[in-house]
């Protein structure tokens, strides 16, 4: 595990500074902020293969690891994505070597991205990567700091295994410091920022310090640089460094190899056996979460007790995908904008994924000033745009009346927050997808009763025979509290329930998903719109309630007349049961160690607040092996996806796409801290 400091985490969404331009007579970019140009005069591409890829030896490396039984990933860590010109030579290189089990995660860290535009433009340069670029530039985001994480489909070798690019705005020394998962370590480093003499942060000993950390025995890097300093840095950092002949009229490279008298030999590739996990729940929070982990070669088993998977609220017809706001741009603001722009671009993924019927409906979403009725909140739209200003353009924007008419196209008398990007998505099929993959199987009528940890594992007792994993992911709602691990985290049931309604001759014609005090979305391939939902703390109760309907209908407001949806309307429907926890954000990650010493697991002994299992640092240790994924709310849509990232990450040691600020917002530790806080005697 790394012993790096954790900087504070800049503020996600009002420090991203973008790139200063001027274009030059050949169409290429050229920084005025660092004076200097993106890629070489005497072609990028050609530099790109000999500094980069040949450079590390990639393919020749790909090809070795592919043939190990399970090779697991090779990631390359990058510092300055500029035109995305190094991301997409390594991916066609990628895909004309065809591995068939080593999977590919390359991560970039920029300062100053570039606009959408500019990109799209300096990408023009190469025609020979039109095939590809066009996929980098539909996902890029040109905003909003932080961790943003892509998933390209990977069509020249096994479509199970998307390929990850991973892109870090903001100082590169903090985005790497704050990486969450302990585990995770680079293959191969590109050093491609500006020239150290022009942009000196970006090859300083501290920042060299952290990439050495990353590293393993046999990591390599390359960089057009050789600038002594840098050389006499990574040399005293135990870096094996060579100077090559350099690209163009550059006389020399720079190749180094991170400890190389350690490096493990091809020779005789180990086989390690495949690692297992059992996923408790068949939701959205389980198969996303089984979908994570059987993309990293893990084998599932998904226990559910229904009869039917995403039984629960999961099982709605449609669910809307909408930002949740917030007033402040804290760490929550900025787990809860990085969670949506992450599940916006996986249900485009997922929609993608040969031989399934989910889709993925990017239509937009109209929140209307009425939505907060029963708040504080109503007002203006030019309040709502000084309230909302730390969100951007191509994110939020707030849209008075005359806007919201026009987006919609009904006479709509409010101001409101317009969502381009949202929309919805069948969660059911979403879940069906996600676990239509050939390392999980779903087992359902089963229940998990409690669990046991062992010296090699974990063991599910269960309703019907026992189970056994390396490890267990509890994903079952607020049901996650019935296991004596769990039972500490505050998650309760709340009740919501969805009217069907058919649509008519104005509802047709409805292309957004429209919110006051419930969501009205447009007709499914059936021609019914989902009305809801409704919101009845601590019922477990799934009978219709024609109350409900009633109130759903009557919650629309002006809405419902606009669409001629009469409040007598027979009314067919569906209620499922949520979990929300006591904080209304999900409760996440690895589940800390806080009852039970740590030789002892599953048993009924206890110890006083005052003896709890931690470190001398004052941290909670972790059960070995135990994750959860629960309280996701009426939000699930948004937050399952990335937390089933992060979990994946966190049990095969790999790079998450949370950092570690973010992490903690979601860390079950923290009623942990909140119960230690409780019992502390008052001076």
């Amino acid at each position: 595990m790394r012993a790096m400091k954790k900087p504070a985490y800049p503020n996600m969404l009002a420090e991203l500074h973008p790139a200063d331009l001027d274009w030059q007579e050949d169409g290429a970019p050229f920084s005025t902020r660092y004076g200097d140009v993106y890629f070489s005069r005497n072609g990028g591409l050609a530099e790109t293969a000999h500094v980069f890829l040949e450079g590390n030896n990639l393919q020749q490396r790909w090809l070795e690891l592919d043939q190990q039984d399970q090779p697991g990933v090779f990631t390359i860590a990058e510092l300055g994505f500029g035109t995305g010109l190094n991301f997409l030579s390594c991916w066609r290189l990628w895909q004309t070597t065809g591995c068939k089990r080593l999977r590919l995660h390359f991560i970039s860290c920029e300062k100053h991205p570039m606009s959408l535009h500019a990109l799209t433009r300096s990408l023009q340069q190469w025609p020979e990567l039109r095939d590809i670029s066009p996929d980098l530039i539909n996902q890029y985001p040109d905003h909003s700091p932080g961790y943003h994480r892509l998933m390209f489909m990977n069509t020249a070798s096994d479509q199970h295994k998307p390929v990850i690019l991973d892109l870090y705005y903001g100082d590169a020394l903090a985005m790497l410091q704050q990486q969450s998962s302990p585990g995770a370590k680079m293959d191969a480093w590109f050093l491609d920022g500006f020239s150290p003499s022009l942009n000196p942060e970006l090859w300083s000993e501290e920042l060299l310090q952290t990439i050495s950390a990353f590293c393993k025995p046999g990591s390599t890097l390359s960089s057009y640089s050789v600038t002594g300093k840098v050389v006499r840095a990574l040399k005293a950092l135990d870096f094996l460094v060579e100077k090559r002949k350099g690209f163009g009229p550059k006389r020399q490279m720079l190749f180094a190899r991170y400890r190389p008298e350690h490096e493990p030999s091809f020779t005789a590739p180990a086989q390690p056996r495949r690692k297992t996990a059992i996923v408790i729940g068949a939701g959205l929070a389980g198969a996303t979460a089984a979908r994570s982990l059987a993309q990293r070669g893990v084998n599932v088993t998904v226990l559910d007790q229904a009869d039917a998977i995403a039984s629960g609220a999961s099982g709605n017809r449609q669910a809307v995908v909408q930002l949740r706001l917030n007033k402040q741009f804290d760490a929550h603001c900025q787990f809860h904008i990085h969670s949506y722009l992450f599940a916006l671009r996986f249900y485009q993924y997922m929609g993608a994924v040969p031989n399934n019927d989910f889709a993925w409906h990017g239509c937009g979403v109209l929140t209307l000033n009425s939505a907060y009725t029963n708040t504080r909140d109503a007002a203006d739209s030019k309040t709502l745009a000084e309230t909302y200003s730390h969100y951007p353009d191509v994110v939020l924007q707030a849209v008075d009346a005359g806007r919201a008419q026009t987006i919609t196209g009904l006479a709509i008398q409010e101001d409101g927050l317009w969502q381009a990007a949202g929309g919805w998505m069948n969660p059911a099929l979403c879940c069906e997808t996600c676990l239509n993959h050939p390392l999980i199987r779903v087992e359902t009528g089963t229940r998990a009763e409690s669990l046991e940890r062992t010296e090699n594992g974990w063991i599910v007792h269960t309703d019907q025979q026992s189970a056994t994993a390396d490890y267990v992911i509890v994903a079952n709602s607020y049901s996650a509290r019935e296991f004596e691990q769990t039972a500490l985290y505050p998650v309760s049931p709340l009740r919501g329930q969805v009217s069907h309604v058919q649509q008519n001759s104005v509802s047709a014609t409805l292309k957004h998903v429209v919110c006051s005090q419930r969501y009205l979305a447009p007709p499914d391939a059936d021609g019914q719109h989902c009305v809801g939902a409704s919101y009845i703390k601590n019922a477990i109760n799934t009978e219709l309630s024609p109350d409900e309907h009633r109130e759903n209908l009557e919650k629309l407001g002006a809405l419902a007349e606009l669409v001629n949806l009469k409040p007598d309307l027979a009314l067919a429907g569906r209620a499922g049961i949520r979990g929300a926890s006591q904080d209304y954000t999900p409760i996440a990650g690895q589940v800390p160690d806080t009852d039970l010493p740590e030789w002892r697991y599953g048993g009924a002994q206890h110890q006083s607040l005052e003896q709890l299992d931690s470190d001398k640092s004052g941290e909670v240790k972790r059960l070995p092996g135990l994750f959860i994924t629960t309280g996701h709310g009426s939000h699930g849509t948004v937050s399952c996806p990335i937390i089933a990232e992060h979990i994946a990450a966190l049990v095969c040691e790999e790079a998450s796409p949370l950092p570690q600020a973010l992490a903690d917002v979601i860390d079950p530790v923290r009623f942990v801290h909140r119960q230690r806080r409780r019992a502390k005697p008052r001076s």
